[in-house]
């Protein structure tokens, strides 16, 4: 029995040899895989995913909380009206970090920089270290130290840089970028595939340079005014020169296509509505703007104050937040604003030129043209009439929805806003907290509150 057994099983192993033998021969190898699941993915791919990714969280979750500590939106029920009343936790932003910039589309410019270094692509590898100087900006000025050197290694347990090696790589960055956008050769070079520019090199290049002197700027304090504001001054030399050189990126009318404010607006009304300092300022002196950034169906707008959800208050209006609205990276009117302050503050001529020339271009590029009565008031100053003031108030209107505009505040304490009565701090915060799966699960996470201040924020 035991050798009938034996010689059955031989058999049966025999026959199943057999068969997987023959299926090698007949059945296609590649069978089982799928088109729709791709090994690898190429540069010219991640590039678009990595645009959009950034865009959609600047535009969205990202900036929310500090767009409302501004006084340019408000908090009308839910979590933004926690945000305005400064009960902002690591929880709130803890989706954004993990898989709005870093998992996504941080590591897709990771991966355009490695594989277009690799295969001999310097006009991708260029515009993925800009998008990633841009990115580390956004992070580091929000949050302080972060995650860069180890941070696309797959580690739990990545170094945090410091804020100022932050800097150090951003500048690095920015310059390698400019130099391998003007590299004479490269194996692919973007195209339609670029939703910003469409492969237009020199408008990245251009860009590079804004970003250059957005970030020379923002260290006005830590190297004193002389020495950052010429290197200011230096970079905008090379800057875009008119609205048509700005670095945004357009959102679709297809669902899947739309902008991130008008996705929240239209999911979420009256969670965010306007601010009450920010549409009070701009019906003070009748601006041309208010009907494009806040909705005043019916006549004027309302804004509401701190902490306050006055349910009376306007929606956004809409320039930035209809579906296909662009989200700004940084533009031409914010470069003339930082010419118009590094020359005011060291005493150069030109600062009241580049002042009017602010307001004008934004002005145009908001409502489509000129408002000549309007300019004639309030875009006409002269080298004895120009204020810091003026500067960074009209600045602050221009870069509406930009969280540049949080780190202006930070930086000069205009405008002067006045903190929610309700608070659960008494001041305004001056930066984010660290996400929860930092915190918890990163070792090397530094603690910090909402009222301590990051590197360049001196008092």
């Amino acid at each position: 029995m035991k050798r009938y057994t034996t010689i059955k099983f031989i058999g049966i192993f025999l026959l199943i040899s057999l068969m997987t033998s023959s299926c090698k021969k007949w059945i296609d190898p590649d069978i089982n895989i799928s088109p729709n699941s791709p090994s690898d993915v190429t540069v010219n791919f991640l590039l678009p995913s990595a645009e959009a990714g950034i865009g959609y969280a600047v535009g969205g979750d990202l900036g929310y909380g500090a767009l409302i500590w501004m006084q340019q939106y408000a908090g009308g029920g839910n979590q933004p009206w926690a945000y305005d009343r400064y009960n902002f936790t690591q929880s709130d932003i803890d989706n954004v970090w993990k898989w709005g910039m870093y998992a996504a589309p941080m590591m897709d410019v990771y991966q355009v920089i490695q594989k277009a270094t690799a295969e001999g692509s310097p006009h991708y590898s260029g515009i993925a270290k800009i998008l990633m100087a841009y990115s580390l900006g956004n992070m580091s000025d929000l949050f302080g130290n972060i995650p860069y050197s180890e941070a696309f290694l797959g580690k739990n347990d990545s170094h945090f840089d410091s804020q100022q090696q932050i800097y150090a790589s951003i500048n690095a960055l920015l310059t390698a970028g400019i130099a391998e956008l003007g590299s004479a050769t490269s194996l692919r070079s973007p195209g339609a595939d670029d939703l910003i520019f469409g492969g237009d090199l020199d408008k990245w290049i251009a860009t590079a340079w804004a970003f250059k002197a957005r970030y020379a700027l923002h260290l006005s304090k830590q190297l004193g005014t002389t020495t950052a504001y010429a290197n200011a001054l230096t970079a905008i030399q090379n800057a875009m020169t008119s609205n048509g050189g700005d670095c945004e990126i357009y959102f679709g009318a297809a669902a899947n296509e739309n902008n991130p404010a008008y996705q929240f607006v239209q999911q979420r009304p009256y969670d965010i509505v306007m601010g009450k300092f920010f549409v009070d300022t701009l019906t003070s002196s009748n601006d041309p703007r208010l009907a494009y950034f806040a909705d005043t169906t019916g006549g004027g707008a309302v804004g509401s104050a701190p902490g306050q959800a006055d349910p009376s208050a306007s929606l956004p209006g809409p320039y930035y937040t209809s579906a296909n609205s662009p989200v700004v990276f940084i533009s031409y009117v914010e470069i003339k604003f930082i010419e118009a302050e590094a020359k005011f503050l060291t005493d150069k001529p030109g600062s009241a030129a580049a002042f009017n020339e602010a307001v004008k271009a934004s002005i145009a590029k908001v409502t489509g043209g000129a408002v000549a009565s309007w300019e004639a008031i309030y875009a006409n100053e002269t080298a004895g009439s120009i204020t810091m003031n003026k500067i960074m108030l009209q600045k602050y209107i221009a870069l509406f929805l930009q969280i540049e505009v949080y780190n202006d505040w930070r930086r000069t304490g205009i405008p002067q806003l006045t903190p929610a009565a309700n608070g659960v701090i008494a001041t305004i915060p001056r930066r984010y907290p660290y996400p929860t799966s930092e915190r918890l699960y990163n070792p090397n996470c530094p603690s910090a509150v909402l009222t301590d201040r990051v590197w360049w924020d001196i008092p």
